[in-house]
């Protein structure tokens, strides 16, 4: 054998084979020490988070109670007992601030965490969270309306955007959305501004989405801050892997601050994150999948932020779907949350609260799942069925996947007996403008009523005709849902209008009552028309119908509504709404 080839060395003294050994060990020992000098930036970034919200929380709760932050419990949604402070997002921006703030005040530190550049945008970050942190102070001194709080947080997010901070392109799925085109050159105090209506549009939606979800969750002792821990521990690993490195550092800070304030936070609460809190929560996780896709070699896939947020999303999606099968307005409370399905079926605020916390670490790490294999499928399939799965369980627990599809089916119904309703009305509104008598107009509201169900459509145009309308109200007539309108400009002049829908009507009572309201109104004004017209002679005991306000082509004049209901064969009163509408009443089937 050659003993070069045992040496591995030349005569030049030049090394072969080993060499590259040499280099590859050298070149793991480095990263080995790089990394382990990476991983205490961001556990001192972690500490000095959790330090500042820890120390600051008392100081903050003080303050809670000095200008009267207190959440009271009303039996409920607020399932607390005693009033607790509710001010916690004042000491998770104060964590927050003294884990940022130490890769400015140490440069070594900073460029060690790798943030030095990326981490310029968080001047505009702070002005967005002083916006934020006012609107919330406001609401949990002094609560505020939801539109005010919009518009609040819509100025937070415009903060953001002429910062610089705004979503620009969206990576899902490996598909690339450019949202940078069409766009408008302004110049602000003399420097070049590009406006993007659709990134702007999207950022806006991306923003609000984040806060308005993590608001909604917050509501029992440590759900949300502990959710948010998972979530905010989760995105830097995800950022650090595609060196976006000035999101991990907003993120393990905003994780240190919420690991500090779930010491107090944790059941039994001795304060609230507020709305405060929870409003500065979800802004800073948008701004963390902002910053991650626009830093770095690899962006951070809008996917992995969304899912790892998929607890508070998929309960605010079934709370928006909720009320909107009810027909509830947005803003309205119920006790129809996850965590209040999960009291409801006997767990205490700890282990709900608990089994929350395993839910969303099972989202986080499909998380990381699909970052480590690279491929965002994993992570929109487990993401998908989890949240569906976990969803089904907890509602059918409670029958209110049953109550759900009720609702829905009656939803349904009703919208297209609106529709039919609707249709009809319209049709026959048209057809009252054209009519040159009272007599035709009459029999076209008639034929509209029995159209829309009504077995009996009597209108009188003078009282003695009413007299024998009311009379005419027997038994059988009042067992069925039935209502008489009298229309009046209160001058003496009077039109009735008496109606009974029949036992398999169509359209639901109170639909057919308010379209007929309606078509009495035109009715009304075009008789008033054809009599100023001197088209129509009402006779000696007739009295012409006063004009009524919102008819068809009538003038805008006050007009007096006034309901006749009755009930079985018991005779009432007729009754008038203090706002001077008529209320249809459907009477109890024996």
């Amino acid at each position: 054998m050659d003993p070069q080839s045992t040496t591995g060395e030349s005569p030049a003294g030049v090394a072969r084979a080993p060499a590259p050994a040499a280099r590859s060990d050298g070149s793991i020992l480095q990263g080995m020490i790089g990394f382990m000098m990476i991983s205490n930036v961001y556990l001192t970034i972690f500490a000095f988070g959790m330090l500042g919200c820890v120390l600051s929380t008392p100081l903050v709760t003080w303050v809670a109670t000095l200008v009267g932050a207190i959440d009271r419990p009303d039996h409920f949604r607020r399932v607390h007992q005693g009033a607790i402070p509710r001010l916690g997002g004042l000491a998770l921006a104060i964590g927050v601030a003294c884990g940022t703030m130490l890769t400015y005040l140490d440069a070594s530190l900073g460029e060690r965490a790798g943030a030095g550049v990326s981490m310029a945008s968080h001047g505009t970050l702070l002005v967005a969270a002083l916006v934020i942190l006012v609107v919330g102070f406001v609401d949990d001194t002094r609560s505020i309306g939801p539109r005010v709080k919009l518009l609040g947080q819509a100025a937070a997010v415009l903060t953001l955007y002429a910062g610089g901070v705004r979503i620009r392109s969206i990576e899902l799925l490996s598909l690339n959305f450019d949202l940078s085109h069409p766009s408008l050159a302004l110049s602000r105090l003399g420097l070049p501004f590009d406006l993007s209506i659709p990134s702007l549009l999207v950022t806006m939606v991306w923003f609000l989405g984040c806060m308005n979800v993590w608001n909604l969750i917050d509501g029992m002792d440590g759900l949300a801050s502990g959710v948010g821990l998972l979530v905010s521990g989760t995105l830097p690993l995800v950022a650090i892997h595609n060196e976006n490195f000035g999101a991990a550092v907003l993120s393990v800070a905003l994780a240190g601050s919420l690991a500090g304030f779930l010491l107090y936070n944790w059941h039994p609460a001795c304060i609230f994150l507020g709305d405060s809190g929870s409003m500065l929560i979800g802004l800073l996780i948008g701004v963390i999948g902002v910053q991650g896709s626009m830093g770095g070699p690899s962006a951070i896939s809008i996917l992995f932020p969304i899912v790892a947020m998929g607890l508070p999303i998929s309960d605010t999606a079934m709370a928006i779907f909720r009320r909107w099968v009810r027909n509830l307005p947005l803003s309205a409370a119920d006790r129809r949350h996850v965590h209040h399905l999960l009291m409801g079926l006997g767990l205490n605020p700890r282990l709900a609260a608990l089994m929350l916390y395993c839910f969303s670490a099972f989202l986080c790490g499909a998380v990381m799942l699909g970052q480590a294999l690279q491929n965002e499928y994993v992570t929109l399939v487990l993401g998908i069925f989890g949240c569906l799965a976990f969803l089904l369980v907890v509602t059918s627990r409670r029958d209110e996947l049953s109550s759900l599809r009720d609702d829905l089916q009656a939803r349904m119904t009703r919208g297209r007996q609106e529709r039919t309703a609707a249709k009809v009305t319209w049709e026959a509104i048209q057809r009252i403008e054209l009519c040159t008598s009272g007599d035709a107009a009459c029999r076209i509201v008639d034929q509209a009523g029995r159209t829309m169900g009504c077995r009996d459509v009597s209108i009188a145009r003078d009282e003695a005709a009413r007299a024998d309308a009311w009379a005419a109200a027997d038994d059988e007539a009042m067992s069925v849902p039935s209502a008489i309108f009298r229309l009046s400009d209160g001058r003496g002049r009077w039109i009735t209008m008496r109606l009974c829908l029949g036992a398999e009507a169509p359209v639901a009572a109170d639909i057919v009552f308010r379209y007929m309201q309606r078509l009495g109104l035109a009715l009304a004004g075009r008789i008033e028309r054809l009599d100023a017209e001197g088209q129509e002679d009402p006779g000696p005991s007739a009295r012409p119908v006063a004009a009524i306000a919102g008819s068809a082509g009538a003038p805008r004049r006050f007009a007096r509504v006034g309901v006749l209901l009755r009930r079985l064969a018991a005779p009432t009163a007729p009754r008038t709404a203090p706002d001077g509408l008529a209320r249809p009443h459907t009477p109890a089937r024996p």
